[in-house]
């Protein structure tokens, strides 16, 4: 046994989740947090009093090992940071507050105790950060591969609770942030591994990652737009809103869907940083797939009149108009630099294709 690694069945179920509860167990900045929360960690479900006056939200995202994470470059920690932010991305593009989340672990022989404690680790950083609380959850064995399953409460204002489906013809498209840079981290990642793999010997492979730096952060350590979404609901109305963790193409099409509606997205205004386009130009790829087909941004798409955008412009210079919603006849369409129309491709990532 290597030294240092203390094996699950060393501890056993109750013992482990004793020790995740010391790992997640944290004060929140927000005591109605805890004032409102009756039963957490050890019982057979969590209680807690919703808040009156608002809605209830609740989501839930599944990260699979080989799917959606490779534990040969990505750490338990930062895993444990994406399972929580990709369900409040979800609760940021309806404009809500996330409050109280479960976590479900399937573990291989393969991970140790201290590897789930870092997980959990990472989880209470997030927590942490975007004021929520992890209590309860459950903790299983397999003999595939490891899993990790967050399903997180949230609240909204019920005047305030935006959908995907009340974009109107005439609105801006609009995206938060920037794009693409997810997409070239992992790019960049894979193409490590395939080196390390192919080294005559290996242990003197040490890559130089440092001019990576940025494109890395955003694909171990995506930060959800909580913020952009407070400003959202206290600043302009917000006619539909989806978050863009599949890829902006893919949930542009969500959003024109499930509003009735067409789009036309404008190549030239993809906001996208210099080092997405120096990762893009080493692969001699285009910087707009990966912009419009990268997944894991958990920025937010958007659809807003005009008027509301030149409100958003004067309070934060952090959003892009990158099209126009259209009548749904109209299809929805990439317009190229030159001016060129054709149908955007309805692609993302897939989770059942395998990208």
């Amino acid at each position: 046994m290597e030294k240092g690694r203390t094996e699950l069945r060393n501890v056993g179920e109750f013992g482990l989740i004793d020790r995740i509860r010391h790992v997640v167990d944290f004060r929140a900045d927000d005591a109605t947090l805890h004032e409102n929360l009756r039963l957490g960690i050890g019982d057979d479900t969590a209680a807690f009093r919703p808040t009156p006056g608002k809605l209830q939200l609740l989501t839930t995202d599944a990260m699979v090992e080989g799917i959606h994470f490779d534990l040969t470059f990505t750490s338990l920690r930062h895993l444990g940071w994406k399972a929580i932010v990709s369900n409040i991305s979800d609760i940021a593009a309806m404009q809500g507050t996330p409050r109280y989340a479960t976590v479900v672990v399937s573990l291989p022989r393969k991970i140790s105790v201290e590897m789930v404690e870092e997980l959990y680790r990472g989880i209470a950083f997030a927590c942490q950060k975007y004021a929520c609380l992890v209590v309860g959850g459950d903790t299983t064995t397999t003999f595939g591969n490891m899993a990790v399953a967050v399903a997180m409460t949230g609240e909204v204002e019920e005047n305030a609770m935006v959908s995907r489906s009340g974009a109107e013809v005439g609105d801006m498209l609009c995206v938060t942030g920037q794009l693409g840079a997810a997409h070239a981290g992992l790019k960049i990642l894979l193409r490590e591994k395939e080196r390390f793999s192919k080294a005559a010997n290996p242990e003197d492979h040490a890559p130089n990652l440092e001019p990576y730096k940025a494109t890395l952060e955003r694909y171990f350590m995506p930060k959800p737009r909580l913020d952009l979404s407070r400003v959202f609901a206290e600043k302009v109305k917000i006619h539909a809103m989806i978050d863009i963790s599949d890829g902006l193409a893919s949930e542009v099409y969500h959003l024109c869907t499930a509003s009735h509606a067409g789009a036309e997205v404008w190549e030239h205004n993809l906001p996208v940083e210099n080092t997405t386009r120096s990762v893009a130009a080493e692969f001699s790829e285009s910087v707009y797939d990966y912009a419009l087909y990268g997944g894991e941004e958990y920025e937010l798409l958007f659809a807003i009149g005009d008027e509301d955008f030149k409100k958003l412009e004067r309070v934060t210079g952090d959003v892009t108009a990158v099209g126009r919603i259209v009548d749904k006849d109209k299809g929805i369409n990439l317009v190229r630099e030159n001016g060129k129309h054709e149908a955007l491709r309805e692609k993302g990532w897939d989770h059942f294709g395998g990208g």
